[in-house]
């Protein structure tokens, strides 16, 4: 009897619907994490996210610029704590550390993320400004009021339940803490039959559960208690154009020197966000939002 592989097991996962993933979303999201997570970081690096392109510039120059300006937008500085939410192997985290001062505690749902992201910072010379911890974004394992800022990189997309995810933030912020980001979201007003084409071949192939949309980012801020709620600030969003046209490319160069399994679905799950992308239907926003009261000190 033919035993089906790794990736097998995730398609069928994935492939069967939005309460099925969101039911199994660990299992969802670490499977595979196990499975794509070289093929990131050998293409992508270590900050596993996208950022506006120049014609001339770097990917790794990009997605760096991204993080200092979140960074700066938030206010980080030495002597606060931020908190990475969806921490990967911990690129933007050790990146923000370093640029800041602040020291950033990274949380992931990934034990192989986790695992690198640790290594890479007891590598560095940021081991004790750092900490990366295995844990789910919907229960996080802080008490109440520990962060001054809290921020995500494209990463709570991948959880079941946002509402709670946007709650637990607000809970481990201190008063009058920032909640800060980007996000993958689909675009408001999408037909059944748009969500069918375009976002649904996302959520398959990039372990999501669901996309939220901008005015559902809202309501969750708003519900979660924040103030000051931002959802799309164009010059802080930037523009994407080169970084689709980047990853058609990557497609194109991986699927010429690679026909295996594992290369051909990543291949199709980049296409299936530039052909959304392109069309309006999938947006990466960013966002910002207040917890009310005043800070200590």
């Amino acid at each position: 009897m033919h035993e089906a592989s790794p990736l097998e097991h995730y398609r069928q996962l994935a492939a069967s619907g939005e309460a099925i993933r969101r039911e199994n979303y660990r299992a969802l999201v670490t499977s595979y994490y196990e499975l794509v997570t070289d093929l990131y970081m050998s293409g992508w690096g270590e900050s596993h996210h996208f950022a506006p392109l120049s014609p001339d510039g770097a990917l790794a120059d990009a997605v760096v610029a991204r993080q200092r300006f979140l960074a700066d937008r938030a206010g980080l500085r030495p002597g606060m704590k931020a908190l990475d939410v969806g921490s990967g192997v911990g690129g933007p985290a050790l990146n923000i550390a370093a640029h800041s001062g602040a020291h950033v505690t990274g949380l992931d749902l990934s034990p192989r993320r986790v695992a690198h992201a640790r290594r890479r910072a007891r590598e560095s010379t940021l081991r004790t400004q750092c900490d990366f911890l295995e844990g789910d974004a919907m229960c996080m394992p802080f008490p109440d009021n520990s962060f001054d800022v809290a921020y995500a990189f494209e990463a709570i997309c991948h959880t079941a339940d946002k509402d709670r995810v946007h709650a637990e933030v607000a809970r481990v912020l201190k008063p009058g803490g920032l909640s800060i980001g980007y996000e993958w979201l689909a675009a408001d007003g999408l037909s059944a039959d748009e969500v069918h084409r375009l976002i649904e071949p996302i959520c398959r192939g990039h372990a999501m559960p669901h996309l939220a949309t901008p005015s559902g980012l809202t309501r969750q801020l708003r519900d979660a208690g924040f103030v000051d709620v931002v959802v799309g600030d164009a010059e802080a969003t930037g523009d994407l154009t080169a970084a689709w046209d980047l990853l058609d490319r990557m497609a194109d160069a991986g699927e010429a020197v690679d026909d295996s399994p594992l290369m051909l679905f990543m291949c199709q799950g980049a296409r299936a966000l530039t052909r959304a992308a392109r069309q309006g239907a999938f947006l990466v926003e960013f966002w910002e939002a207040r917890k009310p009261g005043t800070p200590a000190g």
